[in-house]
């Protein structure tokens, strides 16, 4: 699947599962910006920049941009800086998320609450907030929000805020491809299923099913597919990776 000629944005592009969209995203030819905050509170050793090298490596085009997309003055900040270099914005994968888990309600102090609010729900709205504009002057987009089977049912383990920001994104998701479809915008929920990842393995009760879980490159793929949606194509879903190929649907891009 070709994306060459498009500009993709990945929010939390420094590890993980952002870091493996943005680098599938400049294999397929994309201009990739890498977006994500310059220091993990996790403590996680990653930058934007390592992975814009990375995709500078391969002998593709990438911008590697420090922003907290909880924060209003840093995201127009970037979004001015990425319209001023590129002209464009054709494909938002809003990524960036703070996971809460194994935690019970009384557990959890407002402080961490709005923290993860602010990334997860604020930090989608605000990333979309400003590129629909964008995309909707050009005609056409495609919008990824990085969603949860915690957003759609209730799980064990202590995931009462991480559960209650994935619902929102999905209903942000849902709500916005309504309104952005005659645009010829798509968005849609893109659940990645249980991965091998840093933020995973510090939780000690993934381990018991470790060996089993993906690698984000794996499921990187299925969001090129996902990247070459509009508002005619496949939009206002929620899509997990393991049915990719399956019951995903008709879309720009493939043959099912």
């Amino acid at each position: 699947m070709d994306m060459r000629g498009k500009v993709a944005i990945v929010t939390g592009g420094s590890r993980g599962l952002g870091r493996a969209i943005a680098l599938e995203y400049a294999r397929a030819g994309a201009r990739v910006v890498v977006c994500a905050r310059p220091s993990s509170p996790s403590g996680f050793n990653s930058t934007a920049q390592t992975v814009a090298t990375e995709i500078q490596l391969l002998g593709k085009e990438a911008m590697a941009v420090n922003c907290d997309v909880a924060d209003l003055t840093q995201v127009k900040e970037m979004i001015d800086g990425v319209v001023n270099r590129y002209g464009q914005i054709d494909v938002l994968v809003n990524n960036a998320g703070v996971m809460i888990i194994g935690e019970s309600f009384d557990q959890i102090s407002p402080d961490r609450w709005d923290e993860l609010m602010n990334v997860n729900v604020r930090g989608t709205y605000l990333m979309c907030w400003h590129v629909a504009p964008i995309m909707i002057s050009n005609g056409v987009g495609s919008i990824i929000n990085v969603g949860s089977n915690m957003g759609k049912e209730v799980m064990p383990g202590g995931g009462v805020a991480y559960s209650t920001s994935k619902a929102a994104v999905h209903m942000i998701s849902y709500t916005l491809a309504q309104e952005l479809k005659a645009h010829n915008i798509a968005v849609n929920v893109f659940s990645p299923g249980s991965l091998k990842s840093e933020g995973s393995s510090v939780i000690p009760w993934n381990l018991t099913n470790w060996k089993s879980r993906l690698e984000p490159s794996d499921v990187a793929p299925s969001t090129v597919f996902l990247a070459l949606q509009t508002g005619q194509g496949l939009t206002g879903q929620y899509l997990h990776q393991a049915e990719y190929g399956k019951t995903w649907g008709p879309g720009i891009g493939n043959n099912l």
